[in-house]
Protein backbone atom coordinates (compact mmCIF):
# COMPACT_ATOMS: atom_id res chain seq x y z
CA UNK A 1 0.00 0.00 0.00
CA UNK A 2 3.26 2.58 0.65
CA UNK A 3 4.48 1.58 -2.63
CA UNK A 4 1.06 2.86 -4.61
CA UNK A 5 0.77 5.85 -2.74
CA UNK A 6 4.66 6.89 -3.04
CA UNK A 7 4.46 6.05 -6.81
CA UNK A 8 0.69 8.07 -6.78
CA UNK A 9 2.75 11.08 -5.18
CA UNK A 10 5.71 10.56 -7.81
CA UNK A 11 3.36 10.57 -10.75
CA UNK A 12 1.32 13.55 -9.42
CA UNK A 13 4.70 15.61 -8.86
CA UNK A 14 5.97 14.82 -12.39
CA UNK A 15 2.66 16.16 -13.63
CA UNK A 16 2.98 19.42 -11.74
CA UNK A 17 6.58 19.67 -12.01
CA UNK A 18 5.75 19.29 -16.68
CA UNK A 19 3.09 22.37 -15.78
CA UNK A 20 5.86 24.51 -13.60
CA UNK A 21 8.21 24.01 -16.68
CA UNK A 22 5.51 25.11 -18.94
CA UNK A 23 4.64 28.26 -17.33
CA UNK A 24 8.55 28.97 -16.13
CA UNK A 25 7.10 29.02 -12.36
CA UNK A 26 9.87 28.99 -10.23
CA UNK A 27 7.62 29.30 -7.23
CA UNK A 28 5.79 25.70 -8.01
CA UNK A 29 9.03 23.61 -9.32
CA UNK A 30 10.58 24.44 -5.73
CA UNK A 31 7.50 23.13 -4.28
CA UNK A 32 7.58 20.06 -5.82
CA UNK A 33 11.33 19.62 -5.25
CA UNK A 34 10.56 20.76 -1.50
CA UNK A 35 7.88 18.49 -1.32
CA UNK A 36 10.06 15.44 -2.53
CA UNK A 37 12.97 15.65 -0.01
CA UNK A 38 13.47 12.92 2.34
CA UNK A 39 15.70 12.83 5.02
CA UNK A 40 18.70 10.31 4.64
CA UNK A 41 17.56 7.98 7.92
CA UNK A 42 20.51 5.37 7.35
CA UNK A 43 22.60 8.29 9.28
CA UNK A 44 21.81 8.80 13.00
CA UNK A 45 21.75 12.33 13.94
CA UNK A 46 22.02 14.23 16.86
CA UNK A 47 19.12 15.87 18.67
CA UNK A 48 20.57 19.62 17.79
CA UNK A 49 20.82 19.89 14.46
CA UNK A 50 22.57 22.76 13.03
CA UNK A 51 22.79 22.55 9.08
CA UNK A 52 21.25 20.73 5.98
CA UNK A 53 22.18 19.12 3.01
CA UNK A 54 20.86 18.00 -0.31
CA UNK A 55 21.78 15.08 -2.05
CA UNK A 56 21.52 13.59 -5.49
CA UNK A 57 21.93 10.18 -4.61
CA UNK A 58 23.17 6.78 -6.20
CA UNK A 59 23.57 3.54 -4.12
CA UNK A 60 27.39 3.60 -4.14
CA UNK A 61 27.20 7.33 -3.17
CA UNK A 62 24.87 6.54 -0.40
CA UNK A 63 27.07 3.41 0.85
CA UNK A 64 29.88 5.81 0.84
CA UNK A 65 27.65 7.86 3.39
CA UNK A 66 26.45 5.39 5.35
CA UNK A 67 29.99 4.05 5.76
CA UNK A 68 31.51 7.42 6.78
CA UNK A 69 28.60 7.94 9.62
CA UNK A 70 28.86 4.30 10.77
CA UNK A 71 28.70 4.50 14.83
CA UNK A 72 28.91 8.57 14.72
CA UNK A 73 25.75 10.63 14.93
CA UNK A 74 25.67 14.10 12.24
CA UNK A 75 24.77 17.35 13.51
CA UNK A 76 24.35 17.73 9.83
CA UNK A 77 21.03 16.62 8.28
CA UNK A 78 20.71 15.24 5.02
CA UNK A 79 18.04 14.83 2.46
CA UNK A 80 17.87 12.89 -0.56
CA UNK A 81 16.08 14.19 -3.70
CA UNK A 82 15.56 11.86 -6.66
CA UNK A 83 17.85 12.47 -9.64
CA UNK A 84 14.92 11.52 -12.18
CA UNK A 85 13.27 14.77 -11.09
CA UNK A 86 16.36 16.22 -11.75
CA UNK A 87 16.68 14.85 -15.45
CA UNK A 88 13.12 16.48 -16.08
CA UNK A 89 14.19 19.54 -15.62
CA UNK A 90 17.33 18.87 -17.75
CA UNK A 91 15.84 17.25 -20.81
CA UNK A 92 12.55 19.96 -20.84
CA UNK A 93 15.80 22.48 -21.20
CA UNK A 94 17.53 20.65 -23.83
CA UNK A 95 14.74 19.42 -25.83
CA UNK A 96 15.23 18.45 -29.53
CA UNK A 97 19.24 18.59 -29.04
CA UNK A 98 21.37 15.38 -29.21
CA UNK A 99 22.27 16.30 -25.21
CA UNK A 100 18.71 14.98 -24.51
CA UNK A 101 18.19 12.59 -27.20
CA UNK A 102 21.31 10.46 -25.98
CA UNK A 103 21.63 11.87 -22.25
CA UNK A 104 24.61 12.74 -21.99
CA UNK A 105 26.71 11.37 -18.94
CA UNK A 106 30.32 12.30 -19.85
CA UNK A 107 29.44 15.00 -22.57
CA UNK A 108 27.98 17.89 -20.63
CA UNK A 109 29.45 20.68 -22.32
CA UNK A 110 27.54 22.37 -25.14
CA UNK A 111 28.82 22.26 -28.34
CA UNK A 112 26.25 24.45 -30.27
CA UNK A 113 25.19 28.07 -30.17
CA UNK A 114 21.58 26.36 -29.76
CA UNK A 115 22.35 24.19 -26.81
CA UNK A 116 24.46 27.30 -25.13
CA UNK A 117 21.35 29.19 -25.32
CA UNK A 118 19.45 26.36 -23.79
CA UNK A 119 21.85 25.82 -20.95
CA UNK A 120 22.10 30.03 -19.87
CA UNK A 121 18.12 29.49 -19.47
CA UNK A 122 18.39 25.89 -17.78
CA UNK A 123 20.96 27.40 -15.50
CA UNK A 124 18.64 30.50 -14.42
CA UNK A 125 15.72 28.67 -13.98
CA UNK A 126 17.70 26.45 -11.48
CA UNK A 127 19.28 29.08 -9.92
CA UNK A 128 15.59 30.90 -9.46
CA UNK A 129 13.71 27.66 -8.90
CA UNK A 130 16.59 26.65 -5.46
CA UNK A 131 16.39 30.17 -4.24
CA UNK A 132 12.77 29.32 -3.86
CA UNK A 133 14.05 25.80 -2.20
CA UNK A 134 16.03 27.82 0.09
CA UNK A 135 13.10 29.87 1.57
CA UNK A 136 11.14 26.67 2.07
CA UNK A 137 13.92 24.44 3.05
CA UNK A 138 16.80 26.41 4.39
CA UNK A 139 20.29 24.43 3.20
CA UNK A 140 23.26 25.17 3.24
CA UNK A 141 24.73 22.84 -0.16
CA UNK A 142 24.56 19.76 -1.84
CA UNK A 143 26.65 17.06 -2.65
CA UNK A 144 26.66 14.72 -6.10
CA UNK A 145 28.50 11.53 -6.81
CA UNK A 146 29.72 11.99 -10.20
CA UNK A 147 31.47 15.32 -12.03
CA UNK A 148 29.48 13.87 -15.38
CA UNK A 149 26.09 13.59 -14.71
CA UNK A 150 24.18 15.31 -17.43
CA UNK A 151 21.24 16.29 -15.34
CA UNK A 152 23.59 17.48 -12.16
CA UNK A 153 26.64 19.23 -13.94
CA UNK A 154 25.45 22.49 -13.95
CA UNK A 155 24.56 22.35 -10.54
CA UNK A 156 27.78 23.70 -9.63
CA UNK A 157 26.84 27.08 -11.75
CA UNK A 158 23.54 27.01 -9.58
CA UNK A 159 25.55 26.79 -6.57
CA UNK A 160 27.98 29.63 -7.42
CA UNK A 161 24.91 31.71 -8.21
CA UNK A 162 23.43 30.83 -4.96
CA UNK A 163 26.84 31.41 -2.83
CA UNK A 164 26.17 28.01 -2.23
CA UNK A 165 28.87 24.92 -1.80
CA UNK A 166 28.65 22.33 -4.42
CA UNK A 167 30.73 19.10 -3.21
CA UNK A 168 31.35 16.10 -5.01
CA UNK A 169 32.28 12.61 -3.74
CA UNK A 170 33.20 11.28 -6.85
CA UNK A 171 32.64 7.80 -6.97
CA UNK A 172 33.99 6.54 -10.25
CA UNK A 173 37.34 5.27 -10.29
CA UNK A 174 37.68 0.98 -10.96
CA UNK A 175 38.17 1.73 -15.05
CA UNK A 176 40.54 -0.13 -17.27
CA UNK A 177 43.53 0.31 -18.82
CA UNK A 178 42.14 1.28 -22.21
CA UNK A 179 39.29 3.32 -20.17
CA UNK A 180 42.30 5.41 -18.29
CA UNK A 181 44.23 6.34 -21.47
CA UNK A 182 40.91 7.28 -23.01
CA UNK A 183 39.67 9.29 -20.39
CA UNK A 184 41.80 12.28 -19.81
CA UNK A 185 40.62 13.51 -23.71
CA UNK A 186 36.60 12.45 -23.28
CA UNK A 187 36.73 14.44 -20.16
CA UNK A 188 38.64 17.03 -21.56
CA UNK A 189 36.66 17.46 -24.61
CA UNK A 190 33.21 16.90 -23.66
CA UNK A 191 33.20 18.96 -20.38
CA UNK A 192 33.90 22.39 -18.82
CA UNK A 193 36.05 22.45 -15.85
CA UNK A 194 34.17 21.90 -13.31
CA UNK A 195 33.41 25.17 -10.24
CA UNK A 196 32.42 22.53 -7.55
CA UNK A 197 33.68 23.66 -4.54
CA UNK A 198 35.58 20.57 -3.34
CA UNK A 199 36.13 16.91 -4.91
CA UNK A 200 37.07 13.69 -3.17
CA UNK A 201 38.53 11.24 -5.00
CA UNK A 202 39.16 7.43 -4.70
CA UNK A 203 42.52 7.15 -6.14
CA UNK A 204 45.61 8.99 -7.35
CA UNK A 205 44.83 7.58 -10.78
CA UNK A 206 41.68 9.66 -10.51
CA UNK A 207 43.06 12.80 -9.55
CA UNK A 208 45.69 12.31 -12.08
CA UNK A 209 42.94 12.29 -15.15
CA UNK A 210 41.16 15.11 -13.89
CA UNK A 211 44.02 17.33 -13.47
CA UNK A 212 45.42 16.11 -16.83
CA UNK A 213 41.87 17.02 -18.43
CA UNK A 214 42.03 20.23 -16.78
CA UNK A 215 38.13 19.29 -15.26
CA UNK A 216 39.35 20.39 -11.84
CA UNK A 217 42.70 21.97 -9.85
CA UNK A 218 44.96 19.91 -7.80
CA UNK A 219 43.38 22.09 -4.97
CA UNK A 220 40.27 21.01 -5.60
CA UNK A 221 40.21 17.59 -5.19
CA UNK A 222 41.55 15.39 -2.17
CA UNK A 223 42.00 11.94 -2.49
CA UNK A 224 40.35 9.89 0.72
CA UNK A 225 40.04 6.51 -0.89
CA UNK A 226 36.65 4.52 -1.18
CA UNK A 227 34.44 4.46 2.45
CA UNK A 228 31.78 1.68 1.07
CA UNK A 229 35.17 -0.63 0.84
CA UNK A 230 35.76 -0.48 4.28
CA UNK A 231 32.79 -2.52 5.05
CA UNK A 232 34.50 -5.32 3.03
CA UNK A 233 37.03 -5.31 4.87
CA UNK A 234 35.35 -5.57 8.22
CA UNK A 235 34.11 -8.60 7.09
CA UNK A 236 37.31 -10.40 7.22
CA UNK A 237 36.40 -10.76 11.05
CA UNK A 238 33.22 -12.77 9.97
CA UNK A 239 32.62 -16.34 8.81
CA UNK A 240 30.50 -16.31 6.23
CA UNK A 241 28.31 -19.71 5.49
CA UNK A 242 29.06 -22.53 3.84
CA UNK A 243 26.67 -23.06 1.11
CA UNK A 244 26.19 -20.33 -0.93
CA UNK A 245 27.58 -18.95 -4.14
CA UNK A 246 27.25 -15.35 -5.06
CA UNK A 247 27.59 -14.32 -8.57
CA UNK A 248 27.54 -11.15 -9.74
CA UNK A 249 26.31 -11.00 -13.15
CA UNK A 250 28.77 -9.94 -15.92
CA UNK A 251 28.32 -6.60 -17.72
CA UNK A 252 29.10 -8.13 -21.07
CA UNK A 253 28.15 -4.23 -23.05
CA UNK A 254 30.43 -2.40 -20.22
CA UNK A 255 33.37 -1.91 -22.99
CA UNK A 256 29.98 0.45 -25.28
CA UNK A 257 30.43 3.14 -21.75
CA UNK A 258 31.71 6.72 -22.56
CA UNK A 259 35.19 5.81 -21.77
CA UNK A 260 34.97 2.96 -24.12
CA UNK A 261 33.50 3.53 -27.18
CA UNK A 262 34.33 0.31 -28.45
CA UNK A 263 31.27 -1.50 -29.91
CA UNK A 264 32.88 -4.24 -31.02
CA UNK A 265 33.62 -5.86 -27.57
CA UNK A 266 31.40 -7.20 -25.42
CA UNK A 267 31.93 -10.38 -22.76
CA UNK A 268 28.51 -12.27 -24.01
CA UNK A 269 30.26 -15.63 -24.67
CA UNK A 270 31.74 -15.60 -21.01
CA UNK A 271 28.83 -14.36 -19.50
CA UNK A 272 26.87 -17.21 -20.80
CA UNK A 273 29.57 -20.11 -20.02
CA UNK A 274 29.67 -18.71 -16.75
CA UNK A 275 25.44 -19.01 -16.24
CA UNK A 276 25.68 -22.24 -17.51
CA UNK A 277 28.52 -24.06 -15.50
CA UNK A 278 26.53 -22.01 -12.32
CA UNK A 279 23.08 -23.06 -13.14
CA UNK A 280 24.53 -26.84 -13.92
CA UNK A 281 26.81 -27.31 -11.08
CA UNK A 282 23.55 -25.86 -8.66
CA UNK A 283 21.17 -28.50 -10.35
CA UNK A 284 23.63 -31.54 -9.24
CA UNK A 285 24.45 -29.86 -6.12
CA UNK A 286 20.65 -29.09 -4.44
CA UNK A 287 22.24 -28.58 -0.84
CA UNK A 288 23.99 -25.61 -1.80
CA UNK A 289 22.32 -22.05 -2.59
CA UNK A 290 22.89 -19.63 -5.96
CA UNK A 291 22.83 -16.12 -5.56
CA UNK A 292 22.47 -14.50 -9.13
CA UNK A 293 23.48 -10.74 -8.56
CA UNK A 294 22.18 -7.77 -11.21
CA UNK A 295 23.30 -4.37 -11.96
CA UNK A 296 20.26 -2.23 -12.32
CA UNK A 297 19.53 -1.38 -15.58
CA UNK A 298 21.64 -3.59 -17.10
CA UNK A 299 20.09 -7.11 -16.13
CA UNK A 300 16.17 -7.45 -15.66
CA UNK A 301 14.41 -10.56 -14.61
CA UNK A 302 12.97 -10.80 -17.91
CA UNK A 303 16.32 -11.73 -19.70
CA UNK A 304 15.99 -15.19 -17.84
CA UNK A 305 12.56 -16.29 -18.65
CA UNK A 306 13.39 -18.90 -21.01
CA UNK A 307 15.70 -20.14 -18.31
CA UNK A 308 14.62 -23.27 -16.30
CA UNK A 309 16.35 -22.39 -12.70
CA UNK A 310 16.72 -24.85 -10.06
CA UNK A 311 14.65 -24.32 -7.28
CA UNK A 312 18.60 -23.57 -5.26
CA UNK A 313 18.82 -20.60 -7.71
CA UNK A 314 17.89 -16.96 -7.11
CA UNK A 315 17.97 -13.82 -8.71
CA UNK A 316 18.06 -9.97 -7.39
CA UNK A 317 17.56 -7.26 -9.96
CA UNK A 318 18.94 -4.71 -8.57
CA UNK A 319 20.48 -2.37 -5.00
CA UNK A 320 23.51 -2.88 -3.02
CA UNK A 321 25.21 -6.12 -3.24
CA UNK A 322 27.13 -5.98 0.34
CA UNK A 323 24.62 -7.40 1.99
CA UNK A 324 24.57 -10.77 0.02
CA UNK A 325 28.87 -10.41 0.71
CA UNK A 326 28.80 -10.86 4.46
CA UNK A 327 26.60 -14.96 3.99
CA UNK A 328 28.53 -16.02 0.71
CA UNK A 329 31.22 -18.61 0.50
CA UNK A 330 32.18 -17.86 -2.83
CA UNK A 331 32.03 -15.06 -5.13
CA UNK A 332 32.27 -15.45 -8.88
CA UNK A 333 32.84 -11.57 -10.73
CA UNK A 334 34.37 -10.69 -14.07
CA UNK A 335 35.59 -7.04 -15.07
CA UNK A 336 33.90 -5.55 -12.12
CA UNK A 337 34.80 -3.66 -8.84
CA UNK A 338 33.19 -6.54 -6.70
CA UNK A 339 36.73 -8.49 -7.53
CA UNK A 340 37.93 -5.83 -5.21
CA UNK A 341 35.85 -5.75 -2.89
CA UNK A 342 35.93 -9.53 -2.18
CA UNK A 343 39.63 -9.71 -2.32
CA UNK A 344 39.42 -6.95 0.40
CA UNK A 345 36.81 -9.08 2.43
CA UNK A 346 38.51 -11.95 2.36
CA UNK A 347 35.99 -13.97 0.72
CA UNK A 348 36.82 -16.69 -2.14
CA UNK A 349 37.19 -15.12 -5.52
CA UNK A 350 36.78 -16.94 -8.49
CA UNK A 351 36.94 -15.24 -12.31
CA UNK A 352 36.33 -16.90 -15.28
CA UNK A 353 38.64 -16.90 -17.63
CA UNK A 354 37.37 -20.18 -20.26
CA UNK A 355 38.86 -18.54 -23.18
CA UNK A 356 42.31 -17.05 -22.05
CA UNK A 357 40.56 -13.31 -21.55
CA UNK A 358 43.14 -12.15 -19.64
CA UNK A 359 45.66 -12.78 -22.58
CA UNK A 360 43.27 -12.02 -25.65
CA UNK A 361 43.61 -9.13 -27.17
CA UNK A 362 41.29 -7.28 -25.62
CA UNK A 363 43.33 -7.26 -22.18
CA UNK A 364 43.36 -3.51 -22.20
CA UNK A 365 39.70 -3.49 -21.84
CA UNK A 366 39.85 -5.40 -18.66
CA UNK A 367 40.31 -4.51 -14.94
CA UNK A 368 44.24 -5.24 -13.89
CA UNK A 369 44.22 -8.65 -11.25
CA UNK A 370 47.49 -9.65 -10.57
CA UNK A 371 47.35 -12.63 -8.63
CA UNK A 372 46.49 -14.99 -11.38
CA UNK A 373 45.22 -17.93 -8.47
CA UNK A 374 41.86 -16.01 -9.04
CA UNK A 375 41.65 -17.44 -12.42
CA UNK A 376 39.70 -20.23 -13.38
CA UNK A 377 40.70 -21.10 -17.38
CA UNK A 378 38.33 -23.73 -17.96
CA UNK A 379 35.30 -25.52 -16.38
CA UNK A 380 36.94 -28.27 -14.91
CA UNK A 381 39.19 -26.02 -13.00
CA UNK A 382 36.05 -23.85 -12.18
CA UNK A 383 34.35 -26.80 -11.01
CA UNK A 384 37.48 -27.78 -8.90
CA UNK A 385 37.75 -24.30 -7.10
CA UNK A 386 33.87 -23.98 -6.63
CA UNK A 387 34.21 -27.83 -4.78
CA UNK A 388 36.97 -26.96 -2.48
CA UNK A 389 35.99 -23.69 -1.27
CA UNK A 390 32.58 -25.18 -0.65
CA UNK A 391 34.08 -28.03 1.54
CA UNK A 392 36.99 -25.61 3.38
CA UNK A 393 36.94 -24.23 7.12
CA UNK A 394 36.84 -20.62 6.49
CA UNK A 395 40.66 -18.62 7.32
CA UNK A 396 41.40 -15.32 7.61
CA UNK A 397 44.56 -14.57 5.96
CA UNK A 398 46.66 -11.68 5.44
CA UNK A 399 46.47 -9.76 2.44
CA UNK A 400 49.16 -9.92 0.13
CA UNK A 401 51.58 -7.38 -1.38
CA UNK A 402 49.88 -7.93 -4.77
CA UNK A 403 46.15 -7.46 -3.43
CA UNK A 404 47.09 -4.43 -1.46
CA UNK A 405 48.89 -2.62 -3.91
CA UNK A 406 45.87 -3.34 -6.54
CA UNK A 407 43.28 -2.17 -3.63
CA UNK A 408 45.29 0.85 -3.13
CA UNK A 409 45.45 1.54 -6.88
CA UNK A 410 42.34 0.94 -7.44
CA UNK A 411 39.68 2.18 -4.12
CA UNK A 412 42.73 4.06 -2.83
CA UNK A 413 42.11 2.07 0.73
CA UNK A 414 44.04 -0.96 1.63
CA UNK A 415 43.36 -0.93 5.24
CA UNK A 416 39.81 -0.30 5.44
CA UNK A 417 40.70 3.76 6.63
CA UNK A 418 38.67 5.61 4.02
CA UNK A 419 35.56 6.33 5.89
CA UNK A 420 37.58 7.95 8.69
CA UNK A 421 39.46 10.08 5.81
CA UNK A 422 35.85 10.84 4.28
CA UNK A 423 34.71 12.01 7.71
CA UNK A 424 37.71 14.20 8.45
CA UNK A 425 36.80 15.98 4.69
CA UNK A 426 33.56 16.60 5.60
CA UNK A 427 34.57 17.30 9.27
CA UNK A 428 37.16 20.07 7.55
CA UNK A 429 34.53 21.67 5.19
CA UNK A 430 32.35 21.61 8.74
CA UNK A 431 34.66 23.57 10.49
CA UNK A 432 37.11 26.03 8.11
CA UNK A 433 34.16 26.90 5.63
CA UNK A 434 30.12 28.35 5.79
CA UNK A 435 29.22 24.94 4.10
CA UNK A 436 28.64 22.16 6.62
CA UNK A 437 29.59 25.20 9.82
Amino acid sequence: MKKILYDTFVKISLFLMSLSLIFKSHYLCALIIWLNLRKFKEIRYKREIKKRIIIFPKSGGNQDLRETYKNKESDVEFFLLPRFYLQKIFLFYFKNTLKAKYHSDYNTKPKTYDEKVKKELYVNFLTSTFKYVDQFFKFEGIISFNLFYFGEKYFDEVCVNLKKKFVVLHKESVVTSFEEKNAPKVYGNNNEKSLAHKISVYSKSQKKILIKSKIASENQITINGCPRSDYAFKLRKIKPKKDIILYYLIEYNRSKNPLAHQSNINWKKIYNQTLEFLIQFAKKNPNIRLILKGKIGVHKKKHFDSISFPKNCMFFEGGSGEKFLIDSTVIVGFNSSVVYETIASNRNLIIPNFNLENRSKYKDHLLNISDKKYFANSKKEFNKKLNFYLNSNYVKKSLSKKDKEILNYYFGNFDGTSSKKMYKFLNNLRTKIAFLA
